[in-house]
This record gives structure tokens, C-alpha cells and sequence, in this order.
């Protein structure tokens, strides 16, 4: 466990690539079901309110728009048969970064608090371009920009699949008052 918790911090120091990750089911399946939890519970840390089957709902359409747009990519740059290990290394990698995360939004407050989530997301998305770069044989640039759009990608499937179920805080407004 040990070896495996090392190998996603590296990915996350940026000093590994997807390559080192087992590319087998029984390693791929346990880190996007941890994934889905660590997931879940942010959302009940960011957002108490928030129903588990929502929170739920909200973790697997991001899993999803962040799997199917690497595989399209690889697909792409014909390295199609880099998708497990790819997928292993942003679930396990975003698992690990979520894990902290939690732990130390949950340990500030007010402005802090956000700056800590500010700087964790923009770790996310650095981390995950990072991870496409070295699967796509990019330049790392490009790989952040997918990253980027991967993330943008999501919150809108996110706001247009369940808009009229989010509390007021996850909305945004998509029409201006006349």
C-alpha cells in the first residue's frame, strides 16, 4: 500500500508519468471505486447538505467526462492502449490530491479555506495535464490545456444533467435579469 501511496505522490510531485501504473483491472477498478468515495465524501465536506445519491451522481459524471475525453484523446494520437494505465494514474493521482484536500480544508477557514481549495484545484489540473502530456506524447502545455478543458468539460455535464437538483451555491446562473 505503501509503494502504491508513493507512486501516486511522485505523479503528483510531477517526477513520475502514467507508464509505472499497472494497466490490470484488478488495480484500475479499486482506484476509481476509491475515486468515486473520495469523491463523495469532498462533496458532503464541501457541501453538507447535499443528498449522497446527488453527491453520488455528481462523482460519476465527472469520472466519466474525465474518462471518456482521455480515452477520446488517446484515441486521437492513436495511444488508445494507454487508457488504463492513464485512467489508473488520474483516479489514483486525484484520489491522493482529494484525500489532502480534505484534510486541509476541513482545518481552516474564511479566506484560507479558499485559497487552499484554489490552489488545490489548480494542483489537480496541473497534475492531470501532467498525466495526459506523458500518455499523449505532448508538449506539456497541450496536456494542461486538456486538462483544463477536461475540468471546465465537467462542470458544464454536471450543471446541464443536474441543475434542478443542485442547491443555490453549485448553480450558476445562466441567464441574466432583464
Amino acid at each position: 500500500m505503501a509503494t502504491v501511496i508513493k507512486l501516486f505522490w511522485n505523479m503528483c510531485l510531477l517526477r513520475v508519468g502514467p507508464e509505472l501504473v499497472p494497466a490490470r483491472l484488478w488495480f484500475i477498478g479499486p482506484l476509481v471505486v476509491a475515486h468515486l468515495a473520495i469523491n463523495v465524501a469532498w462533496l458532503d465536506v464541501a457541501l453538507p447538505g447535499m443528498s449522497f445519491a446527488l453527491a453520488l451522481n455528481m462523482a460519476l459524471i465527472n469520472l466519466v467526462v474525465m474518462a471518456a475525453a482521455s480515452w477520446f484523446a488517446l484515441y486521437i494520437r492513436q495511444h488508445d492502449e494507454r487508457f488504463p494505465a492513464t485512467l489508473g494514474a488520474i483516479a489514483g493521482a486525484e484520489t491522493l490530491l482529494m484525500s489532502v484536500l480534505i484534510v486541509c480544508y476541513g482545518l481552516t477557514s474564511g479566506i484560507v479555506q479558499q485559497t487552499v481549495l484554489g490552489g488545490f484545484v489548480l494542483w489537480s489540473v496541473v497534475v492531470v495535464g501532467f498525466i495526459l502530456h506523458r500518455a499523449l506524447s505532448c508538449k506539456p502545455w497541450l496536456g494542461m490545456l486538456l486538462s483544463l478543458a477536461m475540468a471546465l468539460a465537467s462542470a458544464v455535464v454536471v450543471q446541464t444533467v443536474l441543475a434542478s437538483l443542485l442547491p443555490a451555491e453549485v448553480v450558476v446562473p445562466t441567464q441574466t435579469a432583464d
